[in-house]
């Protein structure tokens, strides 16, 4: 809750008093996800229904670089000027790949 300064991790809406978000947990507990910070993202209601649940660590990259950072694909196509999804999902993967290098 302290990561998310209250608001949704997604789309950065603001949790009133009332409404403190929706815990999601990325890698589910049956998958063998773990009860940690860094498995789990504060989300409104709206962003949780749209979370994937993954089954690997490794996707926790894809995760947090592309689900938490754009709230759709227009907004990511913008982003990396692209119009179709597989150039989306190629700079992506490009962007990860180099991360991943250092």
């Amino acid at each position: 809750m302290k990561r998310a300064k209250n608001r949704c991790e997604r789309c950065g809406i603001d949790f009133d008093d009332d409404f403190k978000g929706e815990f999601h947990h990325v890698i589910p507990v049956v998958n063998n996800g773990e009860d940690t910070a860094e498995n789990c993202s504060l989300l409104c209601m709206n962003c949780h229904h749209a979370a994937p649940n993954l089954k690997h660590k490794e996707d926790l990259v894809i995760y947090q670089m592309y689900f938490l950072r754009f709230a759709s694909f227009k907004e990511a196509a913008n982003y990396y000027g692209v119009e179709f999804r597989f150039e989306l999902y190629s700079k992506l993967a490009l962007e990860i790949a180099q991360l991943i290098k250092k």
